[in-house]
């Protein structure tokens, strides 16, 4: 199997992440995002702000929000890649080998500035668990007052992503946060009912202690 970084090229999709990439024009001013919309810069203030009047007009459902926004802009990326796809005579998303769809999101996170993103395929094949591991997410370094994890956004990107290429209803959660003392932030991506079963140790237990859970 080709190592990930040459698997696009070796199926002839390297011009796919070439170009996710956001364009200024200086004649007037306007970014445009790699699906060709208009987008605009959003710093840590931004962020800061938004957590805020999230957090005074709905308390603890701010995590919903955000992780719900993020489902629908993972399905959007996803369905966006395959419009691009079939233009160039490919398959589908779905219809690709997994590695390289893990390009495509790893690739829109360091894009987008949330971070460097690595996904785990170890317990894939026997346990249907993928893990994924954010340093330096834009979260956890933005929201530094947050009593609890920072990145509910990120884990509604992966989820979202990954219900597009396997047609089924996933669960994402993320089981531990830099923001909380943990090496990185990590996530676990599974059927909704397992994720369910381990709640009640999240934040209790480190992420390698969640994960055995998981495979057991």
């Amino acid at each position: 199997m080709p190592a990930r970084d040459d698997i696009l090229s070796s199926l002839g999709l390297d011009p796919l992440v070439a170009d996710l990439s956001f364009k200024l024009d200086a004649s007037d001013s306007t970014l445009t995002s790699p699906s060709g919309t208009r987008a605009v810069l959003a710093g840590a203030e931004m962020m800061r702000s938004l957590h805020l009047i999230l957090n005074q007009e709905s308390g603890s459902t701010w995590a919903e929000v955000l992780k719900t926004g993020g489902h629908f802009c993972g399905k959007k990326f996803a369905a966006d890649l395959d419009v691009r796809l079939a233009l160039l005579g490919k398959p589908e998303l779905a219809g690709l080998p997994l590695e390289a769809c893990l390009v495509f999101i790893e690739n829109y996170f360091a894009v987008h500035g949330l971070g460097r993103l690595k996904l785990d395929l170890s317990h894939a094949p026997g346990h249907g668990l993928i893990v994924a591991r954010l340093e330096n997410s834009f979260f956890a370094d933005s929201l530094p007052e947050i009593d609890g994890f920072t990145d509910p956004l990120p884990a509604g990107l992966l989820r979202g992503f990954f219900e597009h290429i396997s047609g089924q209803e996933l669960g994402c959660d993320e089981i531990a946060c830099a923001h909380q003392g943990g090496e990185h932030c990590t996530f676990v991506l599974t059927a909704p009912e397992r994720l369910s079963a381990v709640a009640p140790y999240v934040g209790r237990e480190n992420a390698e202690a969640i994960v055995a859970r998981l495979c057991t």
